[in-house]
């Protein structure tokens, strides 16, 4: 407690704060999920200077991000702690100074890694196999947990190794960290730790602070953004997530020039150098807007905290949104989440998946589900989003709590509930015949035969002539759009891309359980 108030300036725990601290102190592996801004890094960083309990030494924490593990370590400085940083992003002159911390007498409290440095690097293993011999390792620290199951699969295999911690180091407690984890990314993350035991830290996800909605992606987005951050938050700090790094490049400088908005982008192939100046400048106030791909603002501290999380592109999963309208209202404070959908972005996420050659494939058809899943999500227009994100996290949410804290429970509508067993197995027929007439079949043309378009396409196939032709006119469009997305997501529809010199169509195909759905 007494460095609690001291060093941190806080004078009371946050929840399961305490109980995380206590596990490690005393040698248990512990997972803890907390929502952003909940204060899991606390759970390691006070722990790391009290050299109590049955822990004594270097405090390892393994984090994904350098922009994370740098804003970390000018903190934990700035409150005199002793923590080195060993990442490829430091000068060499820096690199040697945190060496020699290493392996001087007084080592330091902390000392930040990341998986790849950890996975490559012979001299750090050397350094830990070292600090283990003489009883000077306390902890290892997994930061952003998740990434396990989820990011390490194609973005961050270097998390597929951490397994080995476990089996080189039996006696070093592990503590796991992350903001969202749903029942089976929690399983994955033991399991791959090789923490089945341990003590599991669970709270719930809700932010009640934060209000979702989800709008038609325009053409003009950009102009949409632009009107939205004028109205609602007027030289207020957020973030707009972009799903490539030109259209971050393209979206901050046209609300820049176009708008006169306080933006700059934020991604990858900025050079180390650059990308350490805007994420400062966008810290200390000299603008408020920044343009990132998704990997930028996990676990940064901000001076304003972030009023506003803008989608210009869908998130690939709900797990990834939920992380990055995380980042929005770490205060407490209300602030908004917008996210602009458009079934066109589905369809180019999932090339980039299929694309991505070294992903297996059962991996990619996974991912593919996720972004159904977030799909389905963002063209629900009637249930409470609040609730569906819980429910993603295999947590009970009744909606009156919501507090018309979502559009969907803003624009009440009168709820009526159907079974559409009968249309789903129309929809699937249909599909059927129509593949039986044609190899191709785009969702956009089994929609039209489905509500009985005579569109030049629909006709001159004949498919204006098969027996379900129209047996879906009466049904309103966006629930014919929700009827469709619900079967991919359920595995009974699949999508085949097919590219033709630089154009890539999506065609649908049936599954194994398409068939027996539409014969029972």
């Amino acid at each position: 407690m007494e460095k609690l108030v001291s060093v941190f300036d806080m004078k009371k725990f946050r929840k399961n704060q305490l109980e995380a601290i206590t596990a490690t102190l005393s040698g248990r592996d512990v997972l803890v999920l907390m929502p952003t801004g909940g204060g899991k890094s606390l759970c390691y960083q006070l722990p790391a200077i009290c050299q109590t309990g049955k822990t004594r030494g270097v405090t390892v924490v393994l984090s994904p991000l350098l922009a994370l593990m740098r804003d970390q370590e000018q903190s934990l400085l700035s409150k005199g702690i002793d923590v080195v940083n060993l990442s490829s992003d430091q000068s060499d002159e820096a690199n040697s100074d945190a060496w020699k911390k290493v392996s001087s007498r007084k080592k330091p409290s902390i000392m930040y890694v990341t998986p790849e440095k950890l996975e490559s690097s012979g001299r750090l293993r050397n350094a830990l196999a070292n600090l283990y011999e003489e009883g000077e390792l306390a902890r290892f620290v997994v930061d952003e947990a998740h990434v396990i199951s989820s990011w390490g699969k194609s973005f961050r295999t270097a998390y597929a190794s951490l397994g080995s911690l476990r089996r080189s180091y039996p006696d070093v407690p592990i503590m796991a960290l992350t903001a969202t984890a749903n029942q089976k990314t929690r399983l994955d993350i033991m399991g791959k730790l090789g923490i089945r035991e341990c003590e599991v830290l669970l709270q719930s996800f809700n932010r009640p602070n934060l209000h979702y909605s989800v709008r038609p992606k325009s053409r003009d987005v950009v102009h949409d953004i632009a009107t939205y951050i004028k109205s609602r938050h007027a030289r207020e700090t957020g973030i707009i997530y972009c799903l490539s790094r030109n259209k971050c490049e393209e979206v901050a400088m046209e609300l820049k020039e176009k708008y006169g908005l306080r933006a700059r982008h934020y991604h990858a192939a900025l050079d180390k150098a650059d990308r350490q100046r805007v994420q400062k400048a966008w810290q200390d106030g000299e603008f408020e807007i920044i343009v990132a791909t998704i990997a930028f603002g996990m676990g940064i501290d901000k001076r304003d905290a972030v009023r506003f999380v803008i989608h210009q592109t869908m998130s690939r999963s709900l797990d990834c949104y939920a992380q990055e309208t995380g980042r929005a209202g770490r205060d407490g404070l209300p602030s908004d989440c917008v996210l602009f959908y458009s079934g066109q972005d589905v369809a180019l996420i999932q090339q980039q998946i299929r694309n991505e050659d070294s992903l297996p494939r059962e991996v990619a058809q996974l991912q593919i589900h996720e972004l159904w899943q977030m799909a389905d999500f963002c063209q629900n227009d009637v249930d409470c989003r609040r609730q569906e994100l819980m429910a993603f996290f295999d947590q009970v949410f009744d909606p009156k709590d919501c507090h018309s804290s979502c559009d969907n429970c803003v624009q009440v509508k009168e709820l009526k509930r159907e079974n559409f067993t009968q249309q789903a197995q129309e929809v699937v027929r249909l599909l059927q015949l129509m593949l039986e007439q044609e190899k191709r079949v785009t969702q956009t043309l089994c929609i039209a035969v489905y509500r009985g378009s005579k569109i030049a396409d629909v006709t001159k196939r004949g498919f204006d002539q098969l027996p379900l032709f129209g047996a879906g006119k009466a049904l309103p469009a966006n629930l014919i759009h929700r009827l469709f997305s619900h079967l991919y997501f359920k595995g009974v529809f699949i999508q085949e891309a097919v590219t033709i010199a630089t154009w890539t169509n999506y065609y649908m195909q049936v599954s194994m359980r398409a068939s027996s759905l539409s014969q029972s």
